[in-house]
């Protein structure tokens, strides 16, 4: 079973038409929507929002368990053709500390035998978060998104990355802007700085490119292009939640990520 650590977030969505809308975003909700659409059994670990967020949060058909919070992650974003946008961190959430990880959140992270994490700022999950995480004995996969937002503000990658931050997890993902904030570029090289055993840089309709430690040589996955589709938004959560379950069920890294490249795309073709 595969355990979605991440912030339940507001979304305020300003679509490429003018109109505007309110809804739950995060990684939980849409990781959630990528597992059970593929029919892959998981549980949401998450904080923040409110009734009507963790409605739409429940309709995604996961169990759901939901910590204390003081606070909701607000994420304001403007859209745009493309798939392009403006995106703002309008206020920030409570983080995950290591007495959430081993206090509300342990049994229910400890049930499954991969966690993927979601975040939204460099301090979501925290270095010690990481280390609590991975002392569960669970594979870890991380998605690096928050690590390049150092906090409130315009949404702009901010490096650079500090292996520490994720010392031990199994595999981490990036979009290609985020590597070239925090590792300073998507070469090999660039990637290997991570210290993580899998590297996946996904490029949006681009595909996405894989390096592991034991074959150095990048891959690249192809996807299929989806024309005039301007909403992408939870396309990098809904990745690393299908290549987390990818290799959780023994999948080999390059096979992983090709199911997870064309998982995404069969999803939001469903926008359109």
């Amino acid at each position: 079973m595969i355990a979605l650590l991440g912030q339940t977030v507001l979304d305020e969505i300003i679509h490429a038409d003018g109109s505007e809308e309110h809804r739950c975003g995060g990684a939980p909700i849409f990781a959630a929507q990528a597992l059970s659409a593929a029919g892959i059994r998981g549980i949401v670990v998450t904080r923040g929002g409110d009734d009507e967020l963790y409605a739409e949060l429940n309709r995604r058909g996961l169990p759901v368990l939901i910590g204390p919070t003081e606070g909701t992650f607000v994420s304001r974003l403007t859209l745009k053709p493309g798939g392009l946008r403006d995106h703002e961190v309008a206020a920030l959430g409570d983080p995950f500390l290591p007495e959430d990880i081993n206090g509300w959140a342990k049994s229910s992270l400890a049930s499954a035998s991969t966690i993927a994490v979601g975040t939204q700022w460099r301090d979501d999950v925290p270095p010690e978060s990481v280390a609590a995480l991975v002392a569960l004995g669970r594979r870890v996969v991380f998605d690096a998104q928050g690590l390049a937002r150092p906090g409130l503000g315009e949404v702009r990658p901010v490096g650079p990355f500090d292996p520490a931050w994720v010392a031990g997890v199994a595999a981490i993902k990036f979009s290609d802007e985020e590597a070239e904030a925090l590792l300073g570029g998507t070469d090999a090289a660039a990637l290997a700085r991570a210290g993580v055993p899998i590297v996946v840089v996904t490029y949006g309709e681009g595909g996405c490119e894989l390096w592991t430690e034991d074959e150095p040589e990048i891959l690249r996955i192809p996807a299929d292009r989806i024309p005039l589709l301007a909403d992408t938004v939870g396309a990098g959560d809904m990745f690393t939640a299908l290549f987390a379950a990818a290799l959780d069920a023994d999948e080999p890294p390059r096979m992983a990520a090709v199911t997870a490249t064309y998982g995404v795309a069969k999803i939001l073709r469903l926008r359109l």
